[in-house]
């Protein structure tokens, strides 16, 4: 009981362990430093947070993989991640973000105000990479102050390669060999120096715009302004009413991912991310997107659009997943997500049940009339797995749906009808505000009230006051396993009833954000596994 209680936390605890221990021996690489009598606390700082910004960066676009997530959530695997908390996880890890990206971006700027060179020929990195290098991070391991004296009159009068192999280049091969060779085991090490090269050297001499310091420290500047537009963006008043510029700000993050090859000076850390993140977009933009579908559109009520798409025939329908749509004639940018409702007796539609909350959804509400369908051209991607794909592992279930946050569970109810030899427990709790909804769904309750092999119970429970509810009893063939019922369900009480049954079901939630805690916390105390839909 206390395992399934606390399942949830049980998943999360460890990956959050290791995060936490992995992140802080990163900060400390970077924090243990010193090179000569510049490094200070600012410095410390500055390279410490940049270490943890590698670790950020590396593993934050994991959690929002739509198809890496639908191949985990398909696979053994997936009943041991915390796959539900994915986009949690994302959220938190882009607040860890800002704070390290301010902390190192702040902790350089006073760093470079406590060098004795000005503030501005540090930041617009005035002084010659070479040099820079000798005289801070690289001091430790250079022979004597005169050899970067030398090196910075040479580069002075122009870097001639006639002085480069009388002065230069024995400098390089006694300074340079101590940290960078063939063997060498330094976080930072070039395998090819000394460089014995002049041309080499070369790239190493240059100041102000073309130096590599100027590149790093205004790209650096550049991303610290960018994140922090992306983050404000994504904060939770933004994403509910103004989704759209969410969006379209969010992709500023592809920028942030150029500018960060301009500015890490190490590369490994991102390899295996961005070849994950390759093969994601592939699947997702171009092997699983379908272009110029048509579409009907047909109001069920004042809230809800019916959506009838033709469907193409490589995407496949399958019980728990949902896909994500754009409709150009409202905005040819903004994708959003919609659960598939199943398989129905024609497998060449796509049904989507559409609640219109938002300014992208009334906009297609008021596109559709009262009286006939309008027919539009949409664009789909897909399909992706949510928490409801896990549903058909179990037998015994309690779906708990809120309005039209009934759609994600209509796929498993549909497969239930298509198998009526399958065996189990469905109780299917639908807290609604108009009748309408019920009637459009009375076909299929009645189908699975028959299923003898499924022992069905729903609880409906009318928000609105719609007057008797006797005649919407009756109209059920059997309504022994059938409520219905005014007002809001008691969870606890509910909960409880379920229970004395004696069977363990798996909880799955959809619903608004205050429905989906109080059933949630009820369903825990039960000691019931729970899964809440989210988009």
């Amino acid at each position: 009981m206390w395992f399934k209680r606390y399942s949830t936390l049980l998943k999360v605890l460890p990956w959050l362990s290791l995060f936490f221990a992995v992140g802080s021996y990163q900060f400390w690489l970077g924090f243990d430093y010193n090179s000569n009598d510049t490094t200070n606390i600012y410095l410390r700082l500055a390279r410490g947070s940049a270490y943890l910004l590698l670790l950020i960066l590396a593993v934050m676009w994991l959690p929002v993989m739509r198809k890496s997530i639908t191949v985990l959530r398909c696979s053994r695997w997936g009943r041991c991640l915390p796959l539900d908390q994915a986009k949690v996880c994302h959220r938190w890890l882009g607040h860890l973000l800002i704070v390290a990206a301010l902390l190192h971006g702040s902790q350089y700027l006073l760093y470079y105000d406590t060098l004795e060179i000005p503030f501005k020929e540090a930041l617009l990195a005035e002084e010659a990479d070479l040099v820079r290098s000798m005289r801070t991070n690289m001091y430790e391991f250079v022979s004597e102050d005169e050899s970067i004296d030398v090196m910075q009159e040479w580069i002075a009068a122009g870097a001639q390669q006639n002085e480069f192999e009388s002065k230069i280049k024995p400098i390089l091969k006694e300074d340079c060999t101590k940290c960078h060779n063939r063997t060498s085991t330094m976080t930072y090490a070039i395998p090819n120096m000394p460089l014995s090269h002049y041309e080499d050297v070369l790239a190493f001499v240059d100041k102000g715009i073309s130096s590599r310091q100027f590149r790093i420290n205004m790209s650096g500047l550049s991303m610290l302004f960018i994140l922090l537009i992306v983050w404000l963006s994504s904060l939770q008043w933004v994403r509910i009413h103004l989704y759209h510029r969410f969006q379209q700000l969010h992709r500023l993050g592809y920028a942030l991912a150029l500018l960060a090859l301009l500015h890490i000076t190490t590369l490994q850390w991102i390899v295996f991310p961005l070849l994950v993140l390759v093969i994601e977009l592939y699947c997702s933009r171009v092997r699983q997107r379908y272009t110029n579908c048509v579409a009907h559109a047909l109001r069920v009520n004042e809230q809800v659009v019916c959506l009838t798409i033709e469907r193409p025939k490589a995407l496949a329908l399958l019980p728990g997943h949902y896909v994500q749509l754009r409709i150009p004639a409202l905005s040819a940018h903004e994708w959003h997500s919609f659960s598939l409702t199943g398989i129905r007796n024609d497998q060449r539609r796509l049904v989507l049940k559409i609640s219109c909350v938002g300014d992208w959804t009334k906009r297609l509400q008021q596109m559709v009339t009262n009286a006939e369908s309008t027919k539009l051209g949409v664009d789909v991607r897909g399909p992706y797995a949510s928490p409801a794909a896990h549903a058909p592992a179990s037998n015994h279930w309690l779906l708990i749906a809120g309005g039209i946050g009934i759609t994600p569970f209509l796929s498993l109810l549909r497969e239930c009808k298509r198998d009526p030899n399958r065996r189990g427990m469905l109780h299917l709790v639908w807290v609604i505000r108009e009748p309408e909804l019920l009637q459009w769904l009375r076909p299929l309750i009645e189908r699975l009230l028959a299923i003898a092999a499924v022992d069905c119970h729903w609880h409906i429970y009318l928000t609105a006051d719609t007057g008797d509810l006797s005649l919407l009893r009756k109209s059920f063939s059997r309504g022994a396993s059938l409520q219905v019922q005014h007002g809001r369900p008691n969870w606890q009480q509910l909960t409880s009833d379920i229970g004395r049954s004696g069977y363990q079901p798996h909880c799955f939630i959809c619903g608004p954000k205050g429905l989906s805690k109080e059933a949630g916390d009820a369903c825990r105390r039960m000691g019931w596994p729970v899964r809440k839909e989210s988009f």
